[in-house]
């Protein structure tokens, strides 16, 4: 039976500008229902506790009419692509009612075989009318597991070509074995993978009662409307900007040496042209990017700042187009290993908004912390586990804001709860702060990072792999003479300073100590408001030596 086939062509009428927008705004609700569908069903705690995850509706050209807010742009903007290229290889013309397909391929979903990206068809009268996807994070798929220390992509973990999940409602088991038999959590693998099935029936069968609601057979007069209405956004926006060609370079830790990024912008009237050429080429560790995911996240740091009240979708994402030849760091090839792809990733909205930056001066927010630092703790013996989890460093400060602390800026997640963590791993957080100077100084401060200390419950040795800990030397930098943030550090309660991204041994009895990167200020300390320093530094959010000496409290020649 077709999942809409309830819905009659003699039920359909012409909808007016009003239930356009209407239905317009209802498609992005169906898809905020299939996201918490997900988080519902997830087992893993990154999935949901921190929302890493993405779900989309996709018109019958597997096109996106529509995200859900929760989610990150990462696995939002790939997923774009993701449905297209999926059915490249399995044609639409294939696909029966009750089919669901599947991949985790790093170049054709979301950058790293962790990801995996899982599209339902919607048939209307044996006719396909729209496309759920949606996209989440499983905590592991064997290789050396959350790790940059890989050669190859092979060496990372099992990867699924495109195929079926699901065929005329039977569940492929013998795909979710192969998952299984490689994962060391194999339960919450396959929990997790067949949640994201799940959580797409769901918005499929909300899809059917609006459908009905409205009489529609095909979701084709909306689809135009949604994206003549966000071509319209887009154009009316990118005129704001002036049209010309902008530079910026952006300086990373990298694995065993620095890594630089480059983009040349090109900005007209009707889209934006981005080329990284100029980046460090790939190396032979696990944080080279996939072109698709940088594309993802250098189209979000654009649309955040010329487009952000046009929706996300296919139209609005057309008008940005990235380049890069391939090869590089950003646009790494087949076989490079990928795992920790979002040091790079991450990093690139900071590096759109260098360019911004000469194209609208006073406008751009500060560098942030960048890549999400993913803590992945494990450990071995009578007690085997493995944890995944996120500590946030500080978000860059705003041209008339400070910057917020502790939020995962450009990913948007959130870190699991402490409670959580403790309950699902033998682990205890010792502490989870604030850390105070940590936000660079300006006019507007930037937002501050966070101190947290973890360790064994039971005295076991652990151990991590640092993938993810990126600007270890430098911190993030200010615009218009604000201050960099600080920043970041690793080390173990016996002094032992963590430098790189590789793997390491926490012994029995010691803890680790995470300082994340704050974000950078904006504009010169001397003129932030002098109620907002005496309450930084009441806050402990500052020190007294950075108000005296930095903010010069107490100089009779600073402003009131």
């Amino acid at each position: 039976m077709d999942r809409v086939a309830s819905v009659s062509t003699t039920d359909t009428r012409e909808l007016d500008y009003v239930a356009k927008n209407v239905l317009w705004n209802r498609l992005i609700s169906v898809c905020e229902e299939q996201a918490n569908a997900l988080m519902r069903a997830a087992f893993g705690a990154i999935v949901r506790e921190a929302g890493d995850l993405s779900a989309g509706i996709f018109n019958a050209d597997g096109e996106m009419l529509a995200q859900a807010v929760t989610g990150t742009p990462g696995h939002v903007n790939t997923m774009a692509a993701s449905v297209n290229a999926m059915l490249n290889i399995v044609p639409s013309s294939t696909l029966s009612d009750g089919d669901v397909l599947v991949t985790n391929d790093p170049w054709l979903g979301a950058g790293h075989v962790f990801d995996f990206v899982v599209v339902t068809p919607v048939f209307v009268e044996h006719k396909i009318v729209a496309y759920l996807a949606s996209t989440s994070h499983i905590v592991d798929v064997g290789g050396l597991g959350w790790s940059a220390e890989a050669r190859s992509v092979y060496e990372e973990g099992v990867t699924i070509p495109v195929m079926h999940l699901r065929k005329r409602d039977v569940i492929n088991e013998d795909l979710l074995g192969i998952v299984t038999a490689n994962s060391r959590v194999p339960h919450e693998a396959r929990g997790d993978i067949l949640s994201l099935l799940s959580c797409n029936d769901t918005g499929a069968k909300r899809l059917d009662d609006l459908m009905q609601e409205y009489g529609l057979c095909d979701l084709c007069e909306i689809s135009n409307f949604i994206f003549q209405r966000s071509i319209q956004g887009t154009r009316a926006a990118l005129q704001l900007a002036p049209n010309g060609e902008y530079h910026s370079e952006l300086l990373l830790d990298g694995y065993d040496s620095p890594i630089t990024l480059r983009a040349r912008m090109r900005i007209h009237d009707e889209h934006v042209e981005v080329d990284l050429s100029g980046s460090s080429p790939a190396i032979n560790r696990g944080i080279n990017c996939p072109l698709n995911y940088s594309a993802a996240y250098a189209a979000f740091g654009i649309r955040a700042l010329l487009t952000p009240q046009v929706p996300n979708n296919q139209a609005s994402l057309n008008a940005i187009r990235i380049s890069a030849p391939p090869g590089l760091v950003v646009s790494a090839e087949r076989p490079a290993p990928v795992s920790a792809r979002h040091v790079i990733g991450q990093a690139l909205p900071d590096l759109m908004f260098g360019c911004l930056e000469k194209a609208l001066p006073d406008q751009v927010l500060a560098e942030s912390a960048g890549a999400l630092w993913t803590l992945s703790l494990s450990g071995t013996g009578e007690n085997p586990f493995t944890s995944l989890n996120v500590v946030l460093g500080g978000m860059g400060a705003r041209p008339t804001v400070d910057g917020l602390s502790t939020t995962a800026f450009p990913s948007g997640v959130g870190a699991v709860p402490v409670e959580t963590a403790e309950v699902a791993a033998p682990l205890i957080y010792h502490s989870k702060e604030f850390i105070t100077d940590s936000g660079g100084a300006g006019r507007f401060r930037g937002g501050l990072s966070q101190r947290l200390e973890v360790g064994s419950n039971c005295g076991q040795e652990l151990n991590l792999a640092a993938a993810a800990f990126e600007r270890l030397n430098e911190g993030p930098v200010g615009r218009q003479g604000g201050h960099r943030g600080s920043a970041g550090k690793v080390f173990l309660s016996n002094g032992t300073r963590i430098h790189d991204k590789g793997f390491h041994r926490i012994p029995a009895g010691e803890t680790l100590v995470l300082q994340t990167p704050g974000g950078g200020g904006f504009d010169d300390p001397i003129h932030r408001d002098r109620s907002a320093v005496k309450r930084d530094l009441a806050y402990g959010l500052i020190s007294e030596e950075a108000a005296t000496h930095i903010y010069h409290l107490n100089d009779n020649n600073s402003e009131e």
